[in-house]
């Protein structure tokens, strides 16, 4: 595959119809906010209930392709000749700050509690059963098999983007050596990539859902500030800007030391709630 070059400007392809689609949905939502959410609870019950098992078999095939990865023949091949660009430490906290979102924060730590009082199969709510459902799912969740997703998948990037110096990310150039260069740029490739994107922005809008509920709440119990509509707008502004501020600024200079500045929060914060508690 000849390395593609990097291309100036929007392509409208790829760029518009994701955008009309975000917006057409955003804007029946907001027309009639109780149609929206029960079409949302139909599609989301549909999806859980009828391929629910789908996805459970595919969060243990990237498990296995983790493992094939790490222990398999290509175990030890080295993507690009650079040495590394910052310290395994600072990798380690762009990960985790990438990876992780509201979602740890809100799920990570009442999910097993959900599943303890309203447990599936049809056991009784606050059981032994229900407990030890309850923290078998929380590790399906929030233990080795999203990482494995994660991992497994970001491989097939970093090969293009190291090895093939693939300039422009873009799902649908990983897809090569599977359909074919012809198909890669073709309709199918277009219509991976208006997938990824239109999925891209849904996974950003639950993580801003989730988040900014917690933190108004938490401004309202240490601040007094009522929660309001305003303030979650301010919250949500405040959150794009310093996103755009860390991307902007680059790789270097704005995700490394945001990610960093995070996790040691993080590490502070777990030492102060283990020794006051």
């Amino acid at each position: 595959m000849k390395n593609e070059k990097r291309k100036t400007g929007i392509e409208p392809k790829v760029f518009f119809p994701p955008l009309i689609i975000v917006g057409i949905l955003c804007w029946l939502t907001v027309r009639d906010l109780d149609a929206a959410n029960v079409v949302i609870n139909a599609v989301f019950s549909y999806v859980t209930n009828v391929w629910g098992w789908a996805f459970e078999w595919y969060m243990v095939v990237m498990l296995f392709g983790w493992f094939w990865l790490v222990f398999g023949p290509y175990a030890k091949k080295r993507l690009g000749n650079e040495p590394p660009e910052f310290s395994t430490a600072s990798w380690i906290f762009m990960m985790f700050a990438s990876c992780t979102s509201a979602a740890v924060l809100f799920w990570g730590s009442i999910e097993i509690y959900y599943y303890i009082s309203t447990p599936p199969f049809g056991l009784e709510p606050n059981s032994t059963g229900a407990k030890e459902l309850g923290l078998a799912y929380s590790l399906f969740h929030w233990g080795p098999l999203p990482w494995a997703t994660y991992s497994f998948l970001s491989v097939a990037f970093a090969y293009f983007f190291f090895v093939r110096k693939m300039e422009v990310i873009r799902p649908s150039s990983t897809l090569v050596p599977l359909v074919g260069e012809k198909h890669a740029k073709g309709l199918f490739g277009t219509i991976v990539d208006n997938f990824y994107l239109v999925a891209l922005i849904f996974a950003m809008g639950t993580s801003l859902g989730l988040a900014t509920p917690l933190v108004t709440e938490c401004m309202q119990w240490l601040f007094g500030i009522p929660h309001t509509l305003q303030l979650d707008a301010i919250i949500i502004t405040c959150w794009i800007i310093l996103n755009a501020i860390c991307v902007a600024c680059g790789l270097q200079k704005g995700v490394r030391i945001a990610s960093d500045v995070r996790s040691y929060l993080s590490f502070l914060m777990l030492g102060w709630v283990f020794i006051v508690s």
